[in-house]
């Protein structure tokens, strides 16, 4: 598994949709740190506990200021600007073997297929913490150069934002799971981009939709994974519960994906 992990890490450092993702979410990054910033009033570091009770990200500014301490905060509460990046490495480790049609080469030199899904789910997911830590870290750093790095940070304020993007970490890594077994039982990048994207999107309009008529069906939401990610945010004010029910939901999607995907494609054929 090793050799196959290092092979793609090779063909990803020598190819160009990995740096091509990364300026990309640079630019996304500075185009939202800049957004920020005309929208801060002030200079005062917020906490995540503080943070979590502002109703959107433009209240976080006008109290915190665009600054290096506070630009996490927004970032978490964002996150479905990131979600979306995952698709592209998705496509960059799992998806490329199936577009290029190398997979034949893998399974006629002898790597069993449960060890090649489990190279690229592993993959991938590695490189999700890594750009998630380049997005947070570059985005801290244009907002310390432009506005000040507005610190010192209060007590609990570091811990408190490593929890909540542990958290969301977990769901993020069960959205990769999700693409990764698409990738795989798919075998075609439209259908991993267009089924992908569906996924994000669709069941909280379709659950707004019936809220329309039905008020109490609110409570889809609590099963909806890009919901999950944007209360997470807010995870100082949360209940257990639903910390719980968050965090099971993405360790149910990783599970039910990885098993699935593991079991179709031992048996699917490859032409």
């Amino acid at each position: 598994m090793l050799k196959i992990i290092r092979a793609d890490i090779y063909r990803i450092l020598r190819g160009k949709a990995l740096y091509i993702t990364l300026a990309v979410l640079l630019a996304t990054g500075a185009l939202l740190v800049g957004t920020w910033s005309s929208a801060q009033a002030g200079g005062i570091t917020v906490t995540p506990e503080a943070a979590a009770e502002a109703s959107n990200i433009v209240a976080i500014m006008e109290e915190a200021g665009a600054t290096g301490v506070s630009i996490p905060q927004a970032l978490a509460i964002s996150m479905e600007n990131f979600t979306f990046f995952l698709l592209s490495i998705i496509i960059i480790v799992a998806g490329a073997m199936f577009s290029h049609n190398t997979v034949k080469n893998d399974i006629a030199w002898g790597v069993s297929r449960t060890k090649l899904y489990f190279s690229k789910l592993l993959l991938t997911v590695f490189i999700c913490i890594l750009m998630l830590l380049f997005y947070v870290g570059t985005c801290m750093l244009m907002a310390t150069i432009w506005n000040g790095f507005g610190g010192p940070a209060p007590a609990g304020h570091w811990v408190g934002l490593l929890q909540i993007f542990a958290a969301q970490l977990v769901l993020l890594i069960a959205l990769v799971a999700f693409g990764v077994f698409l990738a795989f039982t798919t075998k075609r990048t439209a259908a991993v981009n267009g089924l992908f994207i569906a996924f994000c999107l669709v069941p909280p309009l379709v659950i707004s939709l019936l809220m329309l008529g039905n008020p109490n069906l609110s409570r889809l939401m609590d099963f909806d994974m890009l919901t999950n990610i944007m209360r997470l945010a807010h995870l100082p004010s949360m209940e257990n519960r639903e910390i719980l029910r968050a965090l099971g939901l993405g360790m149910f999607y990783l599970v039910a994906s990885t098993t699935a995907g593991v079991a179709l494609f031992r048996r699917t054929e490859i032409k």
